[in-house]
Protein backbone atom coordinates (compact mmCIF):
# COMPACT_ATOMS: atom_id res chain seq x y z
CA UNK A 1 0.00 0.00 0.00
CA UNK A 2 1.21 3.54 -0.94
CA UNK A 3 2.32 5.64 2.25
CA UNK A 4 1.14 8.55 0.43
CA UNK A 5 -1.67 10.43 -1.39
CA UNK A 6 -1.79 11.35 -5.17
CA UNK A 7 -2.92 14.77 -6.35
CA UNK A 8 -2.94 15.27 -9.94
CA UNK A 9 -4.28 18.86 -10.86
CA UNK A 10 -4.75 18.75 -14.60
CA UNK A 11 -3.36 21.60 -17.20
CA UNK A 12 -6.57 22.51 -18.12
CA UNK A 13 -5.70 26.52 -18.28
CA UNK A 14 -8.16 28.97 -16.11
CA UNK A 15 -10.17 26.41 -14.39
CA UNK A 16 -9.95 23.67 -11.94
CA UNK A 17 -9.49 19.75 -12.17
CA UNK A 18 -8.11 17.71 -9.51
CA UNK A 19 -7.95 14.02 -9.34
CA UNK A 20 -6.98 12.37 -5.99
CA UNK A 21 -5.75 9.17 -5.26
CA UNK A 22 -6.05 7.42 -1.64
CA UNK A 23 -4.55 3.97 -0.96
CA UNK A 24 -6.57 1.54 0.22
CA UNK A 25 -6.13 -2.36 1.15
CA UNK A 26 -7.57 -2.95 -2.50
CA UNK A 27 -5.44 -2.70 -5.64
CA UNK A 28 -6.69 0.00 -6.95
CA UNK A 29 -6.63 3.49 -5.00
CA UNK A 30 -9.94 5.25 -3.96
CA UNK A 31 -10.18 8.13 -6.64
CA UNK A 32 -12.38 11.25 -5.85
CA UNK A 33 -12.40 14.18 -9.24
CA UNK A 34 -12.34 17.60 -7.51
CA UNK A 35 -14.29 19.70 -10.63
CA UNK A 36 -13.62 19.56 -13.98
CA UNK A 37 -13.83 22.46 -15.84
CA UNK A 38 -12.27 25.34 -18.30
CA UNK A 39 -13.12 29.09 -18.88
CA UNK A 40 -13.18 29.54 -22.67
CA UNK A 41 -11.05 32.56 -22.23
CA UNK A 42 -8.21 30.93 -20.92
CA UNK A 43 -8.18 27.98 -22.49
CA UNK A 44 -4.05 26.17 -21.92
CA UNK A 45 -3.84 26.43 -26.18
CA UNK A 46 -5.00 27.24 -28.89
CA UNK A 47 -7.61 24.50 -30.42
CA UNK A 48 -7.90 22.79 -26.92
CA UNK A 49 -11.19 21.73 -25.74
CA UNK A 50 -11.81 20.15 -22.43
CA UNK A 51 -12.45 16.68 -23.96
CA UNK A 52 -8.49 16.54 -23.98
CA UNK A 53 -8.54 16.64 -20.07
CA UNK A 54 -11.73 14.17 -20.12
CA UNK A 55 -10.01 12.01 -22.32
CA UNK A 56 -6.93 12.01 -19.97
CA UNK A 57 -8.77 11.81 -16.64
CA UNK A 58 -11.17 8.45 -18.17
CA UNK A 59 -7.33 7.28 -19.24
CA UNK A 60 -5.93 7.81 -15.74
CA UNK A 61 -8.85 6.23 -13.88
CA UNK A 62 -9.21 3.10 -15.98
CA UNK A 63 -7.57 -0.43 -14.94
CA UNK A 64 -6.52 -3.11 -17.21
CA UNK A 65 -9.32 -5.39 -18.14
CA UNK A 66 -11.91 -2.61 -16.23
CA UNK A 67 -14.20 0.18 -16.90
CA UNK A 68 -12.42 3.53 -16.12
CA UNK A 69 -14.43 4.07 -12.64
CA UNK A 70 -14.30 6.92 -10.06
CA UNK A 71 -15.70 6.66 -6.29
CA UNK A 72 -16.61 10.38 -5.81
CA UNK A 73 -17.34 12.93 -8.33
CA UNK A 74 -17.43 16.16 -6.45
CA UNK A 75 -18.74 19.96 -8.31
CA UNK A 76 -18.24 22.73 -5.98
CA UNK A 77 -20.24 25.23 -7.83
CA UNK A 78 -21.42 25.36 -11.18
CA UNK A 79 -19.14 27.99 -12.88
CA UNK A 80 -17.87 27.66 -16.13
CA UNK A 81 -14.63 26.88 -15.32
CA UNK A 82 -15.10 24.03 -12.89
CA UNK A 83 -18.13 22.09 -14.63
CA UNK A 84 -17.75 22.58 -18.00
CA UNK A 85 -15.45 19.62 -18.80
CA UNK A 86 -18.67 17.20 -17.74
CA UNK A 87 -20.37 18.41 -21.00
CA UNK A 88 -18.96 16.00 -22.80
CA UNK A 89 -20.68 12.29 -23.49
CA UNK A 90 -17.82 10.05 -22.62
CA UNK A 91 -18.74 10.42 -18.98
CA UNK A 92 -21.65 7.99 -20.34
CA UNK A 93 -18.93 5.05 -19.71
CA UNK A 94 -17.75 5.78 -16.22
CA UNK A 95 -19.30 4.24 -13.58
CA UNK A 96 -18.96 6.44 -10.53
CA UNK A 97 -20.31 5.40 -6.91
CA UNK A 98 -20.92 9.37 -5.17
CA UNK A 99 -21.56 12.45 -6.18
CA UNK A 100 -21.07 15.82 -4.17
CA UNK A 101 -22.50 19.10 -4.87
CA UNK A 102 -23.35 22.00 -2.70
CA UNK A 103 -26.94 22.70 -1.22
CA UNK A 104 -27.94 24.60 -3.30
CA UNK A 105 -28.13 22.16 -6.28
CA UNK A 106 -30.52 20.14 -4.32
CA UNK A 107 -33.59 19.98 -6.61
CA UNK A 108 -35.87 19.41 -4.22
CA UNK A 109 -35.14 22.38 -1.87
CA UNK A 110 -37.35 25.42 -2.53
CA UNK A 111 -34.46 27.82 -1.14
CA UNK A 112 -31.90 26.48 -3.48
CA UNK A 113 -34.60 26.79 -6.50
CA UNK A 114 -35.02 30.14 -5.50
CA UNK A 115 -31.22 31.23 -5.74
CA UNK A 116 -30.59 29.01 -8.40
CA UNK A 117 -33.26 30.45 -10.76
CA UNK A 118 -32.49 33.64 -9.80
CA UNK A 119 -28.80 33.33 -10.70
CA UNK A 120 -29.73 32.18 -13.60
CA UNK A 121 -32.40 34.56 -15.23
CA UNK A 122 -29.40 37.52 -13.93
CA UNK A 123 -26.87 35.71 -15.85
CA UNK A 124 -28.74 35.50 -18.73
CA UNK A 125 -30.41 38.81 -18.92
CA UNK A 126 -26.40 40.33 -18.47
CA UNK A 127 -25.90 38.00 -21.55
CA UNK A 128 -28.63 39.75 -24.14
CA UNK A 129 -27.51 42.38 -22.93
CA UNK A 130 -24.11 42.34 -23.91
CA UNK A 131 -24.67 41.11 -26.96
CA UNK A 132 -26.99 44.45 -27.75
CA UNK A 133 -25.27 47.27 -30.43
CA UNK A 134 -25.60 49.77 -28.14
CA UNK A 135 -23.28 48.02 -25.42
CA UNK A 136 -20.61 48.28 -27.45
CA UNK A 137 -21.06 51.71 -28.74
CA UNK A 138 -21.44 53.11 -25.03
CA UNK A 139 -17.75 51.86 -24.35
CA UNK A 140 -16.09 52.88 -27.73
CA UNK A 141 -15.18 56.30 -26.19
CA UNK A 142 -13.23 54.63 -22.96
CA UNK A 143 -9.47 53.74 -23.48
CA UNK A 144 -10.38 50.48 -21.75
CA UNK A 145 -13.60 49.80 -23.69
CA UNK A 146 -12.47 47.17 -25.82
CA UNK A 147 -11.04 45.17 -22.70
CA UNK A 148 -14.30 45.93 -20.01
CA UNK A 149 -16.32 44.71 -22.71
CA UNK A 150 -14.54 41.24 -22.82
CA UNK A 151 -14.29 40.98 -19.00
CA UNK A 152 -17.87 41.58 -18.74
CA UNK A 153 -19.21 38.95 -21.40
CA UNK A 154 -16.79 36.31 -19.81
CA UNK A 155 -18.05 36.64 -15.94
CA UNK A 156 -21.72 36.88 -17.86
CA UNK A 157 -20.57 33.49 -19.55
CA UNK A 158 -18.95 32.48 -16.49
CA UNK A 159 -22.24 32.35 -14.49
CA UNK A 160 -24.85 30.95 -16.98
CA UNK A 161 -26.49 27.67 -16.10
CA UNK A 162 -24.48 25.07 -17.98
CA UNK A 163 -27.27 22.85 -18.25
CA UNK A 164 -25.95 19.88 -20.17
CA UNK A 165 -22.54 19.73 -17.43
CA UNK A 166 -25.37 20.10 -14.66
CA UNK A 167 -27.48 17.45 -16.37
CA UNK A 168 -24.26 14.91 -16.13
CA UNK A 169 -24.00 15.68 -12.36
CA UNK A 170 -27.35 15.43 -11.53
CA UNK A 171 -28.49 12.47 -13.62
CA UNK A 172 -25.33 11.18 -15.19
CA UNK A 173 -22.53 8.70 -14.79
CA UNK A 174 -22.66 5.03 -15.03
CA UNK A 175 -23.93 3.05 -11.30
CA UNK A 176 -26.98 5.23 -10.54
CA UNK A 177 -24.23 7.32 -8.24
CA UNK A 178 -25.62 8.47 -4.67
CA UNK A 179 -26.05 12.47 -5.12
CA UNK A 180 -25.45 14.21 -1.99
CA UNK A 181 -25.93 18.01 -1.34
CA UNK A 182 -23.49 19.40 0.95
CA UNK A 183 -23.68 22.23 3.65
CA UNK A 184 -22.22 23.10 6.91
CA UNK A 185 -25.36 22.70 8.45
CA UNK A 186 -26.16 19.19 7.30
CA UNK A 187 -23.61 17.63 6.78
CA UNK A 188 -20.15 18.50 8.75
CA UNK A 189 -17.78 15.79 7.88
CA UNK A 190 -18.37 12.01 5.77
CA UNK A 191 -16.06 8.93 6.16
CA UNK A 192 -16.13 7.73 2.68
CA UNK A 193 -17.88 4.61 1.74
CA UNK A 194 -15.15 2.29 0.20
CA UNK A 195 -11.87 4.20 2.27
CA UNK A 196 -12.49 4.34 5.84
CA UNK A 197 -9.45 5.61 6.46
CA UNK A 198 -10.94 8.92 4.54
CA UNK A 199 -12.77 11.58 6.31
CA UNK A 200 -14.07 14.80 4.20
CA UNK A 201 -15.04 17.51 6.58
CA UNK A 202 -17.18 20.13 5.23
CA UNK A 203 -16.21 23.86 5.83
CA UNK A 204 -18.91 25.28 3.52
CA UNK A 205 -21.19 26.31 2.00
CA UNK A 206 -23.46 27.89 4.69
CA UNK A 207 -27.15 27.62 4.53
CA UNK A 208 -27.06 31.20 6.38
CA UNK A 209 -28.04 34.07 4.21
CA UNK A 210 -25.87 36.03 5.52
CA UNK A 211 -22.63 33.92 5.02
CA UNK A 212 -22.98 33.39 1.59
CA UNK A 213 -23.99 37.05 0.69
CA UNK A 214 -21.04 38.46 2.61
CA UNK A 215 -18.23 37.77 -0.32
CA UNK A 216 -15.84 40.60 -0.28
CA UNK A 217 -13.04 40.48 2.61
CA UNK A 218 -12.53 43.98 4.55
CA UNK A 219 -9.64 46.06 5.15
CA UNK A 220 -6.47 43.74 5.44
CA UNK A 221 -7.44 40.31 4.36
CA UNK A 222 -6.99 40.60 0.55
CA UNK A 223 -3.75 40.25 -1.02
CA UNK A 224 -4.49 43.63 -2.60
CA UNK A 225 -1.64 46.40 -3.70
CA UNK A 226 -2.39 47.76 0.46
CA UNK A 227 -0.80 44.03 1.64
CA UNK A 228 -2.17 44.39 5.38
CA UNK A 229 -4.57 47.37 5.03
CA UNK A 230 -1.77 50.18 6.48
CA UNK A 231 -0.14 51.37 3.26
CA UNK A 232 1.41 50.53 -0.31
CA UNK A 233 4.02 47.66 -0.02
CA UNK A 234 7.64 48.50 -0.45
CA UNK A 235 8.92 49.47 -3.58
CA UNK A 236 5.20 49.19 -5.42
CA UNK A 237 3.43 51.60 -7.36
CA UNK A 238 1.24 53.90 -6.25
CA UNK A 239 -2.45 53.30 -6.10
CA UNK A 240 -4.11 55.44 -8.97
CA UNK A 241 -7.03 56.93 -7.74
CA UNK A 242 -8.94 57.31 -11.39
CA UNK A 243 -8.91 55.47 -14.88
CA UNK A 244 -6.37 56.53 -17.39
CA UNK A 245 -9.06 57.95 -19.48
CA UNK A 246 -9.43 60.83 -16.95
CA UNK A 247 -6.06 60.99 -16.04
CA UNK A 248 -4.43 64.77 -17.70
CA UNK A 249 -0.75 66.00 -18.05
CA UNK A 250 -0.08 69.63 -17.19
CA UNK A 251 -0.37 70.64 -20.45
CA UNK A 252 -3.63 69.06 -21.70
CA UNK A 253 -5.06 69.88 -18.58
CA UNK A 254 -4.36 73.65 -19.55
CA UNK A 255 -5.91 73.46 -22.91
CA UNK A 256 -8.87 71.23 -22.03
CA UNK A 257 -10.20 73.77 -19.29
CA UNK A 258 -8.95 77.13 -20.96
CA UNK A 259 -12.59 76.68 -23.28
CA UNK A 260 -14.13 74.46 -20.77
CA UNK A 261 -14.50 71.07 -20.30
CA UNK A 262 -14.59 69.08 -24.17
CA UNK A 263 -17.77 67.08 -25.15
CA UNK A 264 -15.80 63.98 -25.47
CA UNK A 265 -14.48 64.30 -21.79
CA UNK A 266 -18.35 64.53 -20.84
CA UNK A 267 -19.27 61.55 -22.71
CA UNK A 268 -16.55 59.72 -21.30
CA UNK A 269 -17.00 60.75 -17.76
CA UNK A 270 -20.80 60.00 -17.95
CA UNK A 271 -19.68 56.38 -19.35
CA UNK A 272 -17.67 55.48 -16.35
CA UNK A 273 -19.98 56.62 -14.33
CA UNK A 274 -22.72 54.37 -15.19
CA UNK A 275 -21.02 50.62 -14.34
CA UNK A 276 -24.58 49.45 -13.17
CA UNK A 277 -23.53 46.38 -15.63
CA UNK A 278 -20.14 45.67 -14.28
CA UNK A 279 -21.30 45.78 -10.59
CA UNK A 280 -23.81 43.66 -11.61
CA UNK A 281 -21.96 41.25 -13.52
CA UNK A 282 -19.14 41.19 -10.68
CA UNK A 283 -21.94 40.57 -7.91
CA UNK A 284 -23.12 37.49 -9.84
CA UNK A 285 -19.82 35.85 -10.54
CA UNK A 286 -19.25 36.81 -6.36
CA UNK A 287 -22.95 35.12 -5.69
CA UNK A 288 -22.28 31.73 -7.31
CA UNK A 289 -18.55 31.54 -6.10
CA UNK A 290 -20.22 32.06 -2.40
CA UNK A 291 -22.41 28.51 -2.56
CA UNK A 292 -18.82 26.78 -3.00
CA UNK A 293 -17.70 24.07 -1.42
CA UNK A 294 -14.88 24.04 0.92
CA UNK A 295 -13.65 20.57 1.91
CA UNK A 296 -10.84 19.19 3.78
CA UNK A 297 -9.95 15.93 2.95
CA UNK A 298 -8.46 14.06 6.06
CA UNK A 299 -6.42 10.73 5.35
CA UNK A 300 -3.64 9.65 7.90
CA UNK A 301 -1.43 12.96 8.49
CA UNK A 302 -2.54 14.11 5.16
CA UNK A 303 -4.71 17.29 5.47
CA UNK A 304 -5.75 18.42 1.88
CA UNK A 305 -7.73 21.50 1.89
CA UNK A 306 -9.62 22.42 -1.32
CA UNK A 307 -11.78 25.73 -1.22
CA UNK A 308 -13.36 25.82 -4.66
CA UNK A 309 -13.87 29.51 -5.02
CA UNK A 310 -15.13 30.30 -1.32
CA UNK A 311 -14.87 33.79 -0.61
CA UNK A 312 -14.74 36.00 2.54
CA UNK A 313 -18.40 34.13 4.37
CA UNK A 314 -17.19 30.65 3.77
CA UNK A 315 -13.40 31.83 4.95
CA UNK A 316 -14.99 34.04 7.77
CA UNK A 317 -17.44 31.59 9.22
CA UNK A 318 -14.32 28.64 9.07
CA UNK A 319 -11.93 30.58 10.93
CA UNK A 320 -13.98 31.72 13.47
CA UNK A 321 -15.36 28.09 14.38
CA UNK A 322 -13.04 26.02 17.04
CA UNK A 323 -13.18 23.05 15.25
CA UNK A 324 -13.28 24.49 11.98
CA UNK A 325 -10.52 26.56 12.84
CA UNK A 326 -8.27 23.65 14.01
CA UNK A 327 -8.79 21.62 10.92
CA UNK A 328 -7.19 24.69 8.53
CA UNK A 329 -4.54 24.91 11.13
CA UNK A 330 -3.30 21.24 10.14
CA UNK A 331 -3.55 21.90 6.30
CA UNK A 332 -0.73 19.90 4.53
CA UNK A 333 -1.31 20.60 0.64
CA UNK A 334 -3.67 23.87 0.28
CA UNK A 335 -5.52 24.22 -3.71
CA UNK A 336 -5.43 27.71 -3.77
CA UNK A 337 -8.73 29.10 -3.49
CA UNK A 338 -10.43 31.10 -7.16
CA UNK A 339 -7.18 30.46 -8.95
CA UNK A 340 -5.22 32.85 -6.86
CA UNK A 341 -7.63 35.73 -6.77
CA UNK A 342 -7.55 38.35 -4.04
CA UNK A 343 -11.21 37.53 -2.35
CA UNK A 344 -10.45 33.94 -2.24
CA UNK A 345 -7.43 33.59 0.36
CA UNK A 346 -7.63 35.64 3.39
CA UNK A 347 -4.58 36.94 4.87
CA UNK A 348 -5.88 35.82 8.33
CA UNK A 349 -5.35 32.02 6.85
CA UNK A 350 -2.39 32.44 5.41
CA UNK A 351 -0.19 34.45 8.48
CA UNK A 352 -2.19 33.16 11.41
CA UNK A 353 -3.73 29.54 10.38
CA UNK A 354 -1.77 28.15 7.90
CA UNK A 355 1.30 26.08 9.81
CA UNK A 356 4.85 27.16 8.59
CA UNK A 357 6.70 25.85 6.02
CA UNK A 358 7.91 22.53 7.75
CA UNK A 359 4.58 21.44 7.95
CA UNK A 360 3.07 22.82 4.64
CA UNK A 361 3.81 19.81 1.71
CA UNK A 362 2.61 21.97 -1.00
CA UNK A 363 -0.02 24.22 -2.69
CA UNK A 364 -1.15 24.57 -6.00
CA UNK A 365 -2.37 27.21 -7.97
CA UNK A 366 -4.83 25.93 -11.43
CA UNK A 367 -4.55 29.06 -13.64
CA UNK A 368 -3.53 30.60 -17.02
CA UNK A 369 -2.98 34.43 -17.80
CA UNK A 370 -5.69 36.08 -19.38
CA UNK A 371 -5.52 39.61 -20.51
CA UNK A 372 -8.60 41.38 -18.76
CA UNK A 373 -7.65 39.53 -15.37
CA UNK A 374 -4.07 40.45 -15.38
CA UNK A 375 -4.00 40.42 -11.06
CA UNK A 376 -4.73 36.86 -11.52
CA UNK A 377 -2.96 35.12 -9.64
CA UNK A 378 -2.06 37.83 -7.23
CA UNK A 379 1.41 38.06 -7.24
CA UNK A 380 1.61 39.22 -3.41
CA UNK A 381 -0.69 36.43 -2.46
CA UNK A 382 1.68 33.92 -3.71
CA UNK A 383 4.50 35.62 -2.42
CA UNK A 384 3.67 34.80 0.80
CA UNK A 385 2.71 31.59 -0.18
CA UNK A 386 5.73 30.68 -1.09
CA UNK A 387 7.12 31.66 2.42
CA UNK A 388 5.37 28.62 3.74
CA UNK A 389 6.43 25.91 1.15
CA UNK A 390 8.95 26.08 -1.39
CA UNK A 391 6.08 23.22 -3.54
CA UNK A 392 4.18 26.09 -4.47
CA UNK A 393 3.28 25.08 -8.26
CA UNK A 394 1.09 26.80 -10.92
CA UNK A 395 -1.01 24.40 -13.83
CA UNK A 396 0.36 26.77 -16.50
CA UNK A 397 4.38 26.74 -15.55
CA UNK A 398 5.61 23.11 -16.58
CA UNK A 399 8.99 22.36 -14.61
CA UNK A 400 9.85 20.72 -11.43
CA UNK A 401 9.50 22.43 -7.70
CA UNK A 402 9.94 20.63 -4.47
CA UNK A 403 10.89 16.52 -4.25
CA UNK A 404 8.04 14.81 -5.35
CA UNK A 405 6.48 17.23 -7.49
CA UNK A 406 6.30 15.93 -10.90
CA UNK A 407 4.86 18.65 -13.62
CA UNK A 408 4.15 17.49 -17.10
CA UNK A 409 3.86 20.54 -19.51
CA UNK A 410 0.81 18.69 -21.57
CA UNK A 411 -1.38 16.77 -18.25
CA UNK A 412 -0.14 18.54 -15.65
CA UNK A 413 1.18 18.70 -12.09
CA UNK A 414 1.49 15.32 -10.14
CA UNK A 415 2.05 15.59 -6.43
CA UNK A 416 2.26 13.13 -3.53
CA UNK A 417 1.43 14.01 -0.48
CA UNK A 418 2.82 11.92 2.72
CA UNK A 419 -0.28 10.10 4.65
Amino acid sequence: MREHVRVRMYNVGFGDCFLLELPREQNTPFRVLVDCGAHKAGYPSEGWKPEVAVAQIIEDITEEGSDPTLDVVIATHRHQDHVSGFEAEAWRDVTVGEVWLPWTEDPKDKQAAVIRNRQSRLAHGLQLAFQQPGFNQRWSGVREGKTRIEALRALAANSLSNEAAMKTLHSGFRGNPVRRFLSTTNTKSIVAQGCENLTVHVLGPSRDPEVIRDMDPPAGQSYLRFGNGSGPAAGSAPDRPFARSFTLSPADYESVYEGGVSEEIKAAAVSMMRDDDLATAVSLDKAVNGTSLMLMFEFGEAFLLFPGDAQWGTWNAAMSDPDARELLARTTFYKVGHHGSHNATPVEFVEEVLPQDENVWGTATSVHPVGFWPEIPRKELLTELKKRSDRMVRSDKPGRSGNGVAVRSTIGVDFEVPC
